[in-house]
């Protein structure tokens, strides 16, 4: 068995990556922004589809996809504008509220990254076993 067989492991791992990450990001920031608790709510949500992710479920696992790679894509984004931050962000941002956020959103976005590979590839498998 390898972990492609199992994108559950896959998906809880990212979840709590999300809910770490972002209740540590809302509760860092003095300003407790309501942002932060976008993550940690996916990451709940993730959790719930979980068994669903585990049984086979298609839809349920679609819809674990399509979840993952819309938080991932923002987050990726978030994550370039940390590390390469306009003008106007480095005058916003501290360096380390910049080098804050960079972890953040690049802990999460590489989680992301990792569960839709293993997600595409659990898919792949599949369909080729179906011949």
């Amino acid at each position: 068995m390898n972990i492609v067989d199992r994108p559950d492991i896959a998906n809880n791992t990212h979840a709590a990556t999300l809910i770490g990450a972002g209740l540590a990001s809302y509760f860092l920031n003095e300003s407790r922004p309501k942002t932060a608790l976008i993550p940690p709510a996916v990451g709940g949500a993730l959790l719930l589809l979980s068994s669903g992710v585990k049984a086979g479920n298609r839809n349920v696992a679609h819809a674990t996809v399509g979840l993952t790679t819309a938080l991932t894509a923002m987050t990726g984004n978030m994550f370039a504008k940390a590390i390469a931050p306009s003008a106007e962000a480095k005058q916003k941002f501290t360096p380390a509220v910049r080098n804050r956020r960079a972890t953040v959103f690049g802990l999460i976005t590489t989680t992301g990254i990792a569960a839709v590979g293993i997600y595409i590839a659990g898919f792949i498998q599949k369909r080729q076993q179906r011949g």
